[in-house]
């Protein structure tokens, strides 16, 4: 039956084309059989070496992913229609960064079916099944008791069989579970989290069910302090764990709307609540009330199967239907700017920035999905983020819109059982991710953050290349006191792998596992009895664990002796980034005694002189410390501003008067007979008595060319006996300076860099040795150290200065002032962003009256012997800095 995907049988039409060549070390994927064997389809995925993969299973439409790490399926040919199996069509998709490289294989199928997908020598094997519910078709194991595929079983809701028996329904007879499986949950659960929270008073009891317009209230005597959530299917249902609570109502309650009715069961220290769905479980959301719990939906009314029954609500909310959201609302969607990827610890932590209403899916057991609906990711967020070097559950995060349902998803891949977590922040959502067993963190520090590994399409979620616990088929064992030597030849057959037995392998052994991969139930039985296993290829030797730890001791001690006797080795390892001589003391730590290293500074190279393995070990060593430089550009803008303002009014007046035979009016007595009077306040004097001119109050603003206005009057007698002078003047200035000075430098990470424009001014200094001269510098200069943190922030040590001389302010010798302009700080800035480091704000007013005494005081006839000068000046100086990391991208996969 099996053919060639390129056959005449028309299977699949694939073909190793040497479209692009692939990198040495990367998984080439030449070709994909496909077969039809024991009533399924097996396409097996042809690779260069042993595969390293992951694989999720998606719906809508529904298709398994196969993603193979550090694979190129550039030369497969894509995409290509089946119509057989179960199976439309297949397609690849490649990513590949500078760093890593990810070879996806997409397998369309017509409905929702089961798998399987086990690796086979260079091989990865995807075998095709029946539909989900229907009964899968497996080999025969060699012994009854041995199951090659898991019994069908019920879903995992406490004391079902009493819950079925109090509402007077059976409960509906679940599908078998699928091949891949989740190990202990139930292959119903569609999603599943906890609400933790503080109880005060801890509820023992649920006392009541009152149904309402838009939403259903479970009365409590007190706090749920934990709740779980779990959403099932075939049928649609939503279960609610009350842990702590003993009592609930008996019988179950109708309900008209989503939900049909509502359930109750106990079991060991929880409560179980079971809302069924009438079809498809509805949007709704479980929130804390006070005296209990409320399960809020749209549209839904309600009705108590009791005597009170509650009347549907004319003013109840339609409910939003799955057409209607999955209809596209482009102009009211939410953004979401970003999604970023921490870790703290063991715990993985998504912070999204946006908010929209949310659903959390776990299509399998190493996948879950966050869907955001009415939502919209920016085309650049669309993309893979390779967390696979950091601690912790996930392996991989994508996000992505998808199409024609205004969602955006984001998909964390996982490497095993996982508990996850998400709480609502200021500007968005925290979900954290963390291994079972341990309580997620609801803030994480952000010590790392993962960079991208690839660009992900639009229509496709993401998985990750995962390092695999168990992933051999799942078994059913369930023996009293077996001969363990029996007991492994079922395994064996099960596995298809040799197992070779130590003759003092003996003993009985009880186990009771259903449905768990058969490398770990290997795993335990020869735990339970003390023993090890060696695995050399497609054989497994099994032996008491003390015989093998003696004998790889013995390895060890027989290669340790050998070492003196091994010959020596010379390797030439280049070094690109750094310097050779500061590698050197690195790599001497990792040679043995015979070896040696020194450094050619010509070529920059390091020469390794040992063993073949301590050349590889100092090998990489120097390839994971030569990375790339982060290299930072700093840009500076210097900005100074003045403005400044004066006014001046000022008056000018006088005259003369004269009693004399001149102008013919003499007193008319013999003394005085003469008398005259001037202003005295002029510049110069006449007859020692009066002034020219002869100002009585001379009080001017300071006009002249250029500045300010005056306008003068004059008075006088026919005879030139009085004479009245009055001159006006009035001054104001304003004026604004604003200077901006742009330095900008780039450097190296933790590299000081200086850069200033400027003049020396020479000084004079006159001694006992004579007259020295020296320069003061007055010039721009910035001179600044970065250093590159690991999540994309720069710390910045900062020193900014603009000294400019001064000619208004001299010394005795007529040199210049310097007028300093400095700022000396550290600060930390993301890449990218501005900051501004220092900003001084000075203003000076000042207000000067000239007057002449007593008369300057009297109302209105004052202004005519008094002037006023009004001044204020005002300077502004602002420093901003706005770093910028020039190759990002090469350093953060050079970080990890």
């Amino acid at each position: 039956m099996k053919s060639r995907l390129m056959s005449s049988a028309g299977l699949l039409l694939w073909g190793a084309l040497a479209v692009a060549a692939p990198t040495p070390d990367a998984n080439a994927i030449r070709a994909i059989d496909a077969a039809e064997k024991d009533g399924a389809l097996e396409l097996a995925i042809q690779g260069s070496r042993p595969p390293s993969y992951s694989v999720f299973k998606l719906q809508d439409p529904p298709r398994l992913v196969v993603d193979l790490a550090g694979a190129d399926v550039s030369a497969v040919a894509s995409p290509v229609p089946v119509g057989k199996g179960g199976v439309v069509s297949v397609s690849t998709a490649q990513y590949q960064d500078e760093r890593s490289a990810v070879g996806r294989v997409i397998v369309a199928l017509d409905g929702p079916r089961r798998y399987e997908v086990t690796p086979r020598g260079d091989a990865v094997v995807v075998r095709v099944l029946g539909p989900d519910g229907a009964t899968a078709t497996a080999p025969v194991a060699p012994k009854p008791a041995v199951q090659a595929e898991p019994r069908a079983r019920k879903a995992t809701e406490p004391l079902q069989a009493a819950r079925a028996e109090r509402s007077g329904a059976a409960e509906p007879a679940p599908a078998p579970a699928a091949t891949e499986s989740r190990g202990g949950e139930d292959d119903h659960v569609v999603a599943h989290r906890v609400d933790e929270a503080k109880a005060r008073k801890p509820a023992r009891a649920v006392t009541a069910v009152r149904p309402g317009e838009d939403r259903l209230v479970l009365a409590t005597d007190g706090d749920v302090a934990r709740i779980e959530i779990i959403e099932l299917r075939d049928p649609a249902r939503l279960a609610l764990d009350l842990h702590g609570v003993a009592r609930a109502p008996r019988g179950a309650v109708q309900l008209d709307g989503p939900f049909s009715q509502v359930r109750f069961g106990k079991d060991a220290g929880k409560v179980r609540v079971v809302l069924d769905a009438t079809g498809s479980l509805p949007a709704y959301e479980v929130r804390r009330v006070r005296g209990g719990i409320a399960v809020v939906a749209g549209a839904r009314t309600a009705r108590a199967s009791s005597p009170a029954q509650a009347k549907p609500s004319p003013s109840a909310r339609p409910e939003r239907t799955a057409e209607a959201a999955a209809e596209p609302a482009h102009a009211s969607r939410a953004r979401i700017s970003d999604v970023r990827f921490t870790s703290d610890g063991g715990q993985a932590r998504i912070q999204i920035a946006g908010k929209a209403p949310y659903v959390i899916a776990r299509p399998d057991p190493r996948t879950v999905v966050l869907t955001l609906d009415g939502a919209e990711l920016p085309k650049a967020l669309e993309r893979s983020l390779d967390t696979t070097a950091f601690k912790g559950p996930v392996m991989m995060v994508s996000s992505f819109n998808q199409p024609g349902t205004g969602q955006v998803r984001i998909v964390a891949s996982l490497r095993g059982k996982a508990i996850d977590r998400i709480v609502e922040t200021r500007d968005g959502y925290a979900w954290t991710l963390s291994e079972a067993g341990e309580s997620p963190k609801v803030e994480a520090s952000e010590a790392q953050a993962a960079g991208f590994a690839a660009e992900a399409p639009s229509f496709a979620l993401s998985g990750a290349p995962q390092a695999r616990g168990y992933t051999g088929r799942r078994i059913t064992l369930d023996f009293h006191d077996i001969e363990i030597r029996n007991l492994l030849r079922l395994i064996a057959d099960v596995s298809k792998k040799n197992i070779v037995v130590a003759d003092d392998v003996s003993g009985k052994v009880t186990v009771s596992l259903r449905n768990v991969p058969w490398d770990q139930a290997l795993d335990l039985v020869l735990r339970s009895k003390g023993l090890g296993k060696e695995v050399m290829g497609n054989v497994i030797r099994i032996a008491k664990f003390e015989d093998i730890a003696k004998e790889q001791k013995a390895r060890a001690d027989a290669a340790k002796e050998l070492i003196p006797l091994v010959p020596l080795k010379v390797r030439i390892i280049p070094v690109n980034f750094a310097r050779a001589n500061d590698m050197s003391a690195r790599v001497k730590d990792i040679l043995s005694e015979r070896g040696s290293v020194s450094t050619d500074e010509r070529t920059n190279v390091l020469i390794v002189k040992d063993i073949e393995d301590n050349l590889i070990r100092a090998e990489q060593l120097v390839r994971n410390l030569d990375t790339e430089t982060p290299q930072v550009l700093i840009e500076s803008r210097i900005v100074e501003a003045s403005k400044n303002f004066n006014r001046a009014i000022g008056i000018q007046w006088g005259g003369n008067a004269s009693f004399t035979q001149a102008t013919n009016n003499p007193l008319g007595v013999s003394f005085p007979h003469n008398a005259a009077a001037a202003g005295a306040a002029g510049q110069s004097p006449n007859d020692g008595t009066a002034s020219t001119p002869n100002y009585a109050v001379n009080l001017p603003a300071a006009i002249g060319q250029g500045a300010g206005g005056g306008i003068g009057f004059v008075f006088g007698s026919a005879n030139g006996a009085f004479n009245l002078n009055l001159r006006l003047s009035a001054l104001e200035n304003s004026g604004v300076v604003k200077t901006i000075s742009a330095p900008k430098i780039a450097t190296l990470d933790n590299k000081e860099a200086t850069i200033g424009q400027g003049i020396s001014i020479p000084f004079s200094q006159t001694s006992a040795s004579g007259v020295n001269t020296t320069f003061i510098e007055a010039k721009l200069e910035l001179k600044v150290t970065p250093h590159v943190s690991q999540d994309g922030s720069i710390l910045l040590k900062i020193r900014a200065s603009n000294n400019a001389a001064n000619p208004q302010l001299t010394g005795a010798n007529g040199q210049p002032s310097i007028s300093k302009r400095e700022a000396e700080t550290e600060v930390l800035v993301k890449d990218g962003e501005t900051t501004v480091i220092g900003g001084i704000y000075t203003r000076q007013m000042s207000s000067h009256r000239s007057e002449v005494p007593f008369l300057g005081k009297l109302p209105l006839i004052g202004y005519f012997f008094r002037s006023t000068t009004d001044e204020d000046d005002v300077t502004e100086l602002l420093i901003f800095i706005t770093p910028r990391i020039l190759n990002r991208q090469a350093t953060i996969a050079a970080g990890r």
